[in-house]
């Protein structure tokens, strides 16, 4: 059972801190392993998530759908199974699991009677995590059943031959581990199978780890060896549930977590299957409990848990994922500098200066920085960026009573800067889910929008979009895909959504509550899939959120920090969310730290423009300037780490 609650931060900064790796034990032998080449250099990452079944129908209130597997029978439907219980979570009341039949993973999905319940007199004192595989003519369904005693909680199997009717191995559990072993995942390597599960170093507790076992017929197994192990110790939940293996693209995939919060899942990637350690991080999908299946021609991962409403799925991307999706979530709001990352993982930073953009990059990706050099367009310019799903970046530069474009044709090469609309009060650019990108300008009558007609392709004129005049802006994109637009003006907030993905906009803009002396917004979406909204105003700053993935919103509540601020909403590589807020004379910041959220400190001078990006490597970079003097810059010593003092950068006064 991915049983996690409020330690998942502290867990992983144990982790960041690094730990040797024990031998992984027994390994099998080498001529039953593939040979495979060094891991793939790109990163693992996900689509947005579309919720696909919710197991409250038919019940009279909600219930969740936790650890769950996929299987598909030989007439081609796929079944689901998983633990189910009424919200709120009782892990130790779960005791039985749903079943449900559908198409393709995508649904849709009908649901069936469940398919097994909790058996007193076999021993088990809940049912958690089913895994079912095939072989032969027999379906196998692995599951934790728990026992009075965590140190020997027993993993067992259940078969069946039509996946409705299951019946339990008369032998009793196939083998007890501790402390609460649990989460089996059964894969086939080389001429073996290999059961993964999640269980600590010594069955009392001790550091966490992925232990595996083999056998040759999926009843009889070997001693455990161990495939991971974790810096973090305890007993019970870890940060190594809910293990997942897969070979893609000539390297084996290890997919861990609750790792970054609750939705978060770690992938580690390496030569061996048995053999994974830390140092092999090699993505990052905002999921929990998740389950990999290929379908359809391609791979996706799921999602689910408590208050999670049901199964969410998102296409699985194994090259370039945590690069192109990183930041998919939210754009930049507007400002006097934007930084963004290119196809090749270097970023590129522009600033608004008086005479002109100028702009300047990285000469090698998360390292350092060319000169600055001039870039054209309008002078003091707002500005806005992103990235095509090619890898080509386009830059929206308003000022001098009108809005300037410049794109990329290919990766590093420019065209030229083309008048794009008349003057904007507040931009900024989102990317649809199918990879389009969205212009949105606010104005004198209001907010008005033009797109992207095919990814990467010609943009549609502009047509009006609602809202106030001379507002300013946010957008983000929640965990379905869709993007929400957040405008305001004269202290009235107001919010507008998409109705699906990268579709249109069925409503208009709707109040969303008010905050005196609103001067800033930000939107950014959290590891567990919400949304996070935060507003700077004369009290300083206020924040609304969502309850979990395109759930409801909280009410405005104050949030500290200095009055009237630019804000920020960062979020680190470790999935802590991060809010910096910038006023003219100061700029303070306040971060997750594991039990809430710190205390505001000092970050820094003021700044009347700054940029925000993420490097190759996951550490956060900033850029500010003041109309005083030349651009400082500042930036994370490492991932989720502490920050290097100000320095200064070169570039033009943001006069």
């Amino acid at each position: 059972m991915r049983d996690s609650r409020a330690l998942w931060a502290v867990l992983t900064l144990l982790f960041l801190a690094g730990a040797a790796l024990p031998a992984a034990g027994a390994a099998l032998p080498a001529a039953a392993v593939p040979a495979v080449a060094a891991a793939a250099s790109g990163q693992v990452g996900a689509t947005p998530f579309v919720q696909v079944y919710d197991p409250s129908v038919g019940e009279a209130g909600p219930w969740y759908l936790n650890d769950h597997t996929f299987v598909q029978d030989d007439r081609g439907t796929w079944h689901l199974f998983g633990i189910t219980h009424a919200e709120p979570s009782d892990d130790k009341d779960e005791n039985t699991f749903a079943h449900a039949t559908a198409p393709s993973p995508n649904g849709p999905w009908t649901k069936r009677p469940p398919a097994l319940y909790a058996d007193r007199g076999y021993g088990e004192t809940h049912l958690w995590a089913p895994h079912v595989i095939k072989d032969g003519s027999t379906y196998y369904m692995f599951y934790a059943g728990g026992g009075p005693d965590g140190s020997k909680a027993a993993i067992n199997l259940a078969t069946s031959t039509d996946l409705y009717t299951w019946t339990r191995r008369p032998g009793g559990p196939l083998f007890r581990d501790g402390y609460e072993a649990r989460d089996p995942m059964v894969a086939r390597v080389g001429d073996r199978w290999v059961m993964y599960y999640t269980a600590t170093a010594d069955p009392g507790g001790g550091n966490h780890v992925v232990a595996y076992r083999t056998s040759t017929d999926l009843t009889h197994w070997s001693d455990r060896s161990i495939a991971f192990t974790d810096p973090a110790s305890g007993r019970g939940a870890g940060n190594t549930e809910s293990p997942f293996v897969v070979f893609e693209g000539g390297t084996w995939h290890l997919f861990l977590g609750p790792r970054g919060g609750y939705a978060g899942t770690d992938v580690f990637c390496g030569p061996d299957p048995l053999r994974f350690s830390p140092g092999q991080l090699c993505g990052h999908v905002f999921s929990h409990a998740a389950e990999v299946v290929e379908a359809g021609g391609r791979w996706w991962i799921s999602h689910a848990g408590w208050g999670q409403r049901g199964v969410w799925l998102a296409g699985l991307d194994f090259g370039a994922g945590s690069r192109q999706y990183a930041v998919e979530a939210a754009s930049d709001p507007g400002d006097r500098v934007v930084i963004v990352s290119g196809a090749d993982g270097r970023q590129e930073a522009f600033a608004g200066g008086p005479d002109q953009v100028w702009g300047r990059y990285q000469t090698t990706p998360s390292g350092s920085w060319s000169d600055w050099y001039p870039f054209g367009g309008p002078r003091s310019a707002t500005l806005s960026a992103a990235r095509d799903l090619d890898g080509r970046i386009e830059v929206f530069a308003a000022g001098e009573g009108r809005v300037d474009h410049r794109a990329q044709v290919s990766p590093n090469v420019w065209r030229d800067w083309e008048n794009f609309g008349t003057a904007a009060h507040d931009l900024t650019v989102a990317q649809n889910a199918d990879g389009r990108l969205e212009l949105f300008a606010s104005g004198p009558t209001g907010v008005h929008h033009r797109w992207q007609t095919a990814p990467g392709g010609p943009w549609a004129g502009w047509e009006p979009f609602g809202g106030p005049a001379d507002s300013v802006l946010a957008t983000g994109r929640d965990a379905s895909g869709r993007i929400e637009v957040i405008a305001a003006a004269d202290d009235r907030v107001y919010r507008r959504g998409q109705g699906v993905p990268s579709g249109g906009w069925p409503t208009g803009f709707e109040e969303f509550g008010t905050v005196p002396g609103l001067v800033h917004l930000a939107l950014n979406r959290r590891p567990d899939g919400a949304l996070d909204l935060v507003a700077g105003g004369a009290a300083g700053l206020s924040r609304r959120v969502q309850a979990g993935p395109s759930g409801e919103w909280s009410v405005w509540r104050a949030f500290g920090g200095p009055p009237d601020a630019r804000v920020r909403v960062g979020r680190n590589a470790d999935g802590r969310m991060e809010v910096f807020a910038t006023g003219r004379t100061s700029t303070a910041h306040r971060w997750e730290n594991g039990s809430g959220w710190s205390a505001w400190e000092s970050f820094g001078p003021g700044a009347s423009g700054s940029g925000f990006g993420t490097n190759a490597d996951g550490r956060i970079e900033i850029i500010a300037g003041s109309p005083a003097g030349p651009l400082s810059g500042r930036y994370q010593l490492a991932p989720s780490g502490d920050w290097s003092p100000w320095a200064p950068v070169g570039g033009p006064p943001l006069a």
